[in-house]
């Protein structure tokens, strides 16, 4: 693929043009590996919120690997600052000529009993660039809300639906202080290899765009005068960085993309963690084409309804059912040997993101008036699959609180003839 010509981004002089990027799994270090691929890299640090993460990363010579058919380009040159005792500790890039020194000074035994030496560090954040799951967002960015103010952006590259309004409800409840937000799509194909090296199977793109404001409205143009200055500097850069492929489009626009994604994945994600199975292997079978369509004739009324998109042309044909259901037969026959991210994250007793999914539907329905009973039933079914998965994995034995009292009441008896 031709390189596209790299622009310099314009940013305030009163900006550093740092980005902290949260979240290091497939998309976050895609993002880092490419922003850390220009010309003119602005300044990275990766936050890190335990120092198990540091450690891998150390034992992969401080870089990031984006793995193109079958070879690795490793990227170096980041700032990393690490969640230790309530506290965010710099770890500074430090560059180094010989690569076997860097090698044996973080082999597999020093790095189990890596001190962090860094200094307490907390520095405003200008732009923050979100990737972790839509689940852990809340408590992640808890962790470093006394870095931002009304002048930060946060870039928000996420499945699901509904977090920047639990964002505002939770985290930053008073408007005064809260940031701004972009939001983004990608459909770019990645998978990890291990840690901080990422295959780019399929490339695709990102669309952004800034979230709806008083002041911004939902049918608006690109360009607009109450953008903050943050929000204009990521944009642009994300924007210009070549191998990202990233576009702006209006709020509206960005919405309808997003939709159309939450109901593919409110079909495959959690199908696949409740049949166990791959993406493909949802195909061709009447039964769960049919479960498909009728979870979807919920959706797309949900949507219908949404007052963010009305008095926009094209909406009863975007999202009909039997259009989406087409998008997700694409997407599971284009991905068929993949495992969906809910599966992996049931098996693992993870948080899944079924509830920023399914569960949005459902909770906007409820809100519009519109019942989605079957989406209300595949969240609890997903949520239960969890539980009973994190139960035997745990070994534990269901008991009522009233069962512990008593038994713990009769080993005090016990205890108390013995003594006697």
């Amino acid at each position: 693929m031709p390189e596209t010509k790299e622009s310099p981004e314009v940013k305030s002089p009163s900006l550093s043009g740092r980005v902290h990027i949260l979240g290091l799994g497939n998309i976050g270090s895609f993002v880092a590996h490419a922003l850390a691929s220009r010309n003119s890299p602005p300044p990275i640090t990766l936050l890190m919120h335990h120092d198990g993460i540091y450690r891998s990363f150390c034992r992969k010579k401080k870089s990031i690997a984006i793995n193109h058919k079958g070879l690795d380009d490793p990227r170096t040159g980041f700032d990393v600052q690490v969640f230790s005792n309530d506290v965010w500790r710099s770890e500074p890039f430090e560059e180094s000529n010989n690569s076997t020194d860097t090698i044996t000074k973080y082999s597999s035994n020093e790095t189990e009993e890596l001190d962090l030496q860094g200094n307490a560090n907390d520095e405003h954040i200008e732009c923050l660039i979100i990737a972790c799951k839509t689940g852990m967002t809340q408590r992640a960015i808890s962790k470093v809300r006394h870095r931002l103010n009304a002048d930060s952006t946060i870039v928000l590259l996420q499945n699901g639906m509904g977090v920047v309004d639990r964002l505002n409800e939770t985290v930053f409840s008073n408007p005064k202080y809260r940031p701004n937000y972009v939001q983004g799509v990608i459909s770019h194909g990645l998978t990890m290899l291990d840690k901080f090296q990422i295959a780019h199977r399929g490339v695709g793109s990102i669309i952004l765009a800034p979230v709806v404001t008083n002041q911004t409205p939902t049918i608006a143009a690109k360009e607009d005068t109450h953008w903050a200055p943050t929000t204009k500097y990521i944009l642009r850069l994300l924007t210009l960085t070549p191998s990202l492929i990233a576009t702006t489009d209006t709020p509206a626009g960005l919405l309808q993309y997003q939709l159309e994604k939450l109901a593919v994945n409110c079909l495959i994600n959690p199908l696949t963690a409740l049949y166990d199975c791959t993406n493909g292997e949802l195909l061709y079978i009447f039964k769960v084409t049919r479960t498909m369509r009728l979870l979807l004739f919920e959706i797309s009324s949900v949507i219908y309804a949404l007052p963010e998109l009305q008095g926009i042309p094209g909406i009863e044909d975007r999202f009909a059912p039997e259009r989406l259901l087409r998008l997700a037969m694409n997407v599971a026959k284009n991905t068929s040997e993949n495992t969906s991210s809910m599966l992996q994250d049931v098996k693992s007793g993870g948080v899944t993101e079924i509830d920023h999914m399914n569960g949005w539907v459902v909770r906007r329905g409820e809100g519009l008036g519109i019942k989605c009973t079957l989406n209300y039933m595949i969240c609890q079914m997903v949520l239960s699959k969890t539980k009973i998965r994190h139960r035997r994995d745990n070994s534990s034995i269901p008991f009522d609180q009233d069962d512990i009292h008593l038994a713990e009441d009769f080993a005090d008896q016990i205890t108390a003839k013995k003594e006697s």
